[in-house]
């Protein structure tokens, strides 16, 4: 009698930092949950805010993952190091993860963000072994940098579940949402700061009366009181009044941490400068984009200030020009007309941002992920 082979199985970490990591993370994980060859674990940590981590570590067990979060930040780091994994995959390096990876564990990255904030180039920690990247765009503008990583090209897997079939249909998403399904949708995402929440106060669901309105805060504004001196509070106390006086706009909770499916439900994204430009260009639908925001007294002072930190000018006019602008919310009935009612001058423009900027959208970079990951494990 021949015994079968018993193939090894890998352990795999996601270390899920913040919950908005997640979504980046999560079909790739999905994926190796079907696959026997991984033992796949996640964590979170100590270091967020603690209704953040409760929140993050309750869907950990709704969907019945094996997880690791010790008591405190160190134990956690302890417990982790001493499992000894064979991949490590982070969200973002803003923390030690040489602390939590021995010196044999793959350390990889899948970011959680694809677009144009400064913060997507300048992120990388020396023990990243793999940076897997969206597109050549990216690719190009880590080497430019300085970035000697290696880079595996594959596409943003995040994006998967909207080309592999996973995510329905529009109509079947806004009577989940309890929405009209026979009224144009507008989703309105805003960034945590500076935002365009505070200018707009409750003119944007009288602007955007005649739709659908779904409003969708980062998870910054539920989980983090201040943001380099600015009060997030405000935003939620207005969206608190709006969700009063306006019983039709549709606000979503914490809980639902992936905007994937939003994507899909609204005809046009209303934001500034966000990862969400790009990964709704990806549906070849329409984008506003508000250059206007409730800024701290320093900020306005000097503007540069939390631009430097959070958006690259340049990079900013040049790849937003598929998008509609507009400078005070007056602007935005104008703006959502020429969405509806006029043809799209902007076809074209997507199409060569969609090409430069991300691999491919045929819902399986999460299987080169795993691929590429194969690859290197059996070496």
């Amino acid at each position: 009698m021949v015994e079968r082979e018993i193939k090894k199985k890998y352990k795999v970490l996601f270390d899920v930092y913040h919950l908005y990591h997640l979504p980046q993370m999560e079909p790739v994980a999905r994926l190796m949950l079907k696959n026997p060859l991984f033992d796949i674990y996640f964590s979170t940590s100590h270091e967020t805010n603690s209704e953040e981590k409760f929140l993050t570590t309750k869907i950990f067990k709704k969907n019945s993952w094996n997880y690791i979060l010790g008591q405190n930040e160190i134990e956690r780091q302890n417990l982790i190091y001493s499992m000894n994994f064979d991949v490590f995959i982070c969200g973002w390096s803003r923390y030690p993860i040489e602390k939590f990876c021995s010196l044999s564990t793959l350390c990889c990255m899948i970011y959680h963000g694809i677009g144009i904030k400064p913060t997507y180039y300048r992120d990388h920690n020396q023990r990243i072994d793999i940076r897997f990247i969206e597109g050549s765009f990216r690719e190009k503008q880590l080497r430019e940098y300085g970035i000697q990583t290696d880079l595996e090209l594959v596409g943003f897997a995040k994006l998967d579940p909207l080309f592999n079939g996973d995510i329905g249909k529009q109509s079947e998403i806004l009577k989940q949402l309890n929405l009209d399904t026979s009224k144009k949708t507008i989703l309105y995402a805003p960034t945590f700061y500076p935002s365009s929440l505070e200018v707009f106060k409750l003119k944007l669901p009288e602007i955007t009366k005649k739709y659908n309105l779904i409003i969708k805060l980062h998870h910054y504004v539920y989980f983090r009181s201040r943001f380099g001196g600015a009060n997030l509070k405000k935003q939620l106390k207005l969206v608190e009044k709006i969700k009063k006086r306006f019983p039709s706009v549709k606000i979503i909770d914490p809980e639902d941490y992936n905007i994937l499916q939003l994507y899909r439900a609204a005809d046009v994204l209303l934001t500034e400068a966000s990862s969400t430009i790009y990964e709704m260009m990806t549906l070849q639908k329409h984008v506003i984009i508000c250059n206007f925001f409730k800024k701290k007294l320093s900020h306005k002072i000097n503007r540069k200030k939390i631009f430097k930190r959070r958006i690259d000018q340049n990079m900013m006019s040049a790849l937003t020009d598929f998008c509609y602008h507009i400078n005070s919310p007056e602007e935005l009935s104008e703006a959502i007309d020429k969405c509806f009612y006029k043809p799209d001058p902007f076809i074209d423009i997507r199409k060569k941002y969609i090409d430069d900027m991300l691999y491919k959208l045929d819902g399986k970079a999460s299987e080169r992920v795993v691929d590429a990951l194969l690859k290197r494990l059996k070496k």
